[in-house]
């Protein structure tokens, strides 16, 4: 028949397990053994080594019941379960990311995360400490250092969120090892630099220095003060002078403003003469006029004294008397203006003007054959004739005034002389637009020859309509190889550098011939440097021209093949020539 096996806790879900006859009941971790089973005795044994190691192991009893043991083989440690989970057995304090799920009132418990104590005060997780997570220290702590001398010295420090912010200590020394942010400890509370920014905020009664400079050294607002120093004021707004604000030394976006307040009131400039005091300039607030000498200014500028001046703008009404020196800018008027320069005086300096016009035209003269200017700087000159000694300009011509002499136009450096689209440059004439330079009438020219030993260059085009007859006709010469080394390798050789082309080979290779302008023959000489029979493929423009040609007779070196290159307007052909 089957048995009952009851829980101690008999209101506990479930109370009691039921073992059949002949089976094996697991609803626990235990074996329960029903009547008439055969090999109880293994299980019962398993069953007391069990009770005996606690289900040691890494990993959680299966099907654990109220109040049943556990060693945890991982962590080492004895553990209950308290109906949910297995928590710490005995004195162990649960060392969790997560408050423990079965806790009793007055039970601890250690964050992993934080390193931080909680306990649980019956509704929820109240913190012990320390204050701040793991790595971190906030308030006082106290340490002994020893500073340069090999003393030890008894400080406090005081940190906020890991960071050391002061050192407070009754000696002043220097920490024999350094300590980053306090190079120097003073008496007292010393604050660390290497935090920027850190003050004592609040008000003060007192203070022994500010800013580094002691007490005694600052302004006083409230009585009289002396410096040795420079007063800055740093704002436009500047200082003022008077009980009643009189004064106002100023800054705005025009410079410097000096102005009285009180309304009608002079500016007087006072110096010490000789232990006199004497008033040498007046502002005349009433009037608004400057008196230099005198007090009382009746214009706009009175001067009581001798005006000594490098130089005067503006114009000048009533007499001048004396030597008027240096330049004369404006417009002189009067009777009696120019009476000086009339009677043919002399004017030394800078005469500035605006037009300088002649009483009468075709009269009179600017300077003199002995006497002329050295140079002149005029924007533009308008003139029915210009003349110097070699040449005269009138109208639309250039003229020579000396019997059979050159009329010379020498450009600087490499510049050239340009009439219209025909530039001049040495002895070479070109064209100086995209066109060439055209003869479209007969040239007869005896000679034409260089003024100096070089030849004639025509560098643009140089159209002949009628005939061209020379004894010789002479062209560039390009050279591919040498005679010593031909070349190995195909080669592609511009034709429109030169007129004739020397090509030295000495293996079977393509010559490319580009180029070849239109209307024109290129002279083609090919030698082959060796005595081995070489196979030359030619080509124009990249097409072959025939068959590849054998050049060489297998024992004679230097053997020749001389060929001409016609360049039509739509074919372009290479022709063989004999060599005796």
């Amino acid at each position: 028949m089957a048995y009952t096996v009851n829980k101690t806790n008999s209101s506990a879900s479930p109370n009691q397990y039921t073992v059949q006859d002949g089976v094996v009941n697991t609803q626990t971790d235990l074996s329960l053994i029903g009547k008439g089973y055969a090999g109880y005795g293994e299980l019962i044994a398993e069953n007391f080594l069990h009770l005996l190691e606690n289900f040691s192991n890494t990993n959680a009893p299966a099907k654990p019941i109220e109040g049943q043991l556990w060693y945890d083989s991982t962590n080492s440690q004895l553990k209950v379960y308290s109906g949910s989970a297995f928590v710490p057995a005995g004195g162990n304090v649960p060392y969790q990311s997560t408050s423990p799920s079965a806790i009793a009132t007055g039970d601890l418990w250690i964050d992993s995360d934080t390193g931080q104590l909680f306990f649980y005060n019956g509704t929820t997780s109240v913190l012990v400490g320390p204050p701040s997570s793991t790595g971190t220290v906030n308030g006082f702590t106290f340490d002994n250092i020893t500073d340069s001398s090999d003393n030890t010295q008894n400080i406090t420090n005081i940190f906020n969120d890991g960071n050391k912010i002061a050192i407070v200590s009754e000696d002043e020394f220097t920490p024999k090892t350094a300590i980053t942010g306090f190079e120097t400890i003073k008496k007292g509370i010393t604050l660390t630099t290497a935090i920027s920014d850190v003050k004592f905020q609040g008000t003060a009664t007192d203070a022994d220095k500010l800013g580094g400079v002691t007490a005694a050294n600052y302004f006083r607002s409230n009585a009289n003060d002396t410096t040795t120093g420079t007063v800055t004021v740093a704002n436009d707004g500047g200082v003022i002078l008077g009980a009643d604000s009189d004064l106002t030394i100023s800054v705005d976006a025009g410079g410097v403003i000096l102005r009285n307040s009180e309304s009608d009131t002079d500016i007087t400039f006072k110096v010490n003469d000789g232990g006199s005091t004497t008033t040498v300039m007046t502002i005349d607030g009433s009037e608004s006029r400057v008196g230099i000498g005198t007090t009382s200014p009746s214009t706009k500028l009175q001067v009581s004294g001798t005006v000594t001046a490098t130089a005067f703008t503006g114009p000048i009404t009533g007499n001048v008397t004396g030597d008027v020196t240096g330049d004369v800018t404006g417009t002189v008027t009067g009777s009696a203006s120019l009476n000086l320069l009339l009677a043919g005086g002399t004017l030394s300096g800078t005469l500035t003007s605006q037009n300088l016009v002649p009483s009468a035209g075709s009269t009179y003269n600017l300077g003199a054959v002995a006497t002329t200017y050295s140079s002149a700087f005029i924007d533009t000159v308008t003139s029915s004739t210009v003349t110097t000694e070699g040449i005269s300009i009138g109208d639309n011509s250039i003229s020579g005034r000396r019997s059979n002499d050159d009329i010379n136009i020498t450009p600087s450096g490499t510049g050239a002389v340009v009439a219209g689209a025909i530039r001049l440059s040495g002895s070479t004439i070109s064209s100086d637009d995209s066109t060439g330079v055209t003869i479209s009438d007969e040239l007869r020219v005896t000679t034409i020859a260089g003024d100096d030993s070089s030849a004639v260059t025509v560098r643009d085009s140089f159209n002949v309509l009628g005939n061209l007859t020379a004894n010789s006709i002479i062209g560039n010469v390009s050279t591919t190889g040498s005679s010593g080394s031909g070349v190995t390798a195909n080669q592609t050789i511009d034709t429109s550098t030169a007129r004739f082309f020397e090509v030295y080979i000495n293996a079977d290779v393509t010559l490319n011939f580009t180029n070849p302008q239109e209307g024109t023959i290129k002279r083609l000489v090919i030698t082959n440097t060796g005595s081995t029979i070489r196979n030359i493929q030619y080509q124009i423009d990249g097409v072959d021209q025939g068959s590849a040609e054998a050049i060489g007779d297998g024992s004679t070196t230097n053997v020749q093949k001389l060929k001409e290159l016609y360049s039509f307007a739509e074919v372009k052909l290479i022709a063989s020539y004999d060599v005796l």
